[in-house]
């Protein structure tokens, strides 16, 4: 059987587990409705695009995306 392909997030991307559980234990592929979400760029929920973050915004073909 195959694994589903995974979804690329912007490595930007943070929630408060990123820092409390470490980054490698940390999902931030699939959206939580517990998390908060932030941009590591900006500091606040927006990224530079004035667009809010969550995995599924965090996308390539945004402009601000950055890939791990």
């Amino acid at each position: 059987m195959e694994k589903p392909a995974v979804r690329p997030v912007c490595k930007r991307l943070r929630t408060k587990g990123y820092y409390v559980t470490g980054p490698n234990d940390v999902d931030l592929v699939e959206f939580s409705s517990t998390a908060s979400y932030w941009c590591a760029h900006t500091l606040i929920v927006l990224g530079p695009d004035d667009v809010l973050c969550a995995p599924e915004a965090c996308q390539p073909g945004r402009t601000c995306f950055e890939a791990e």
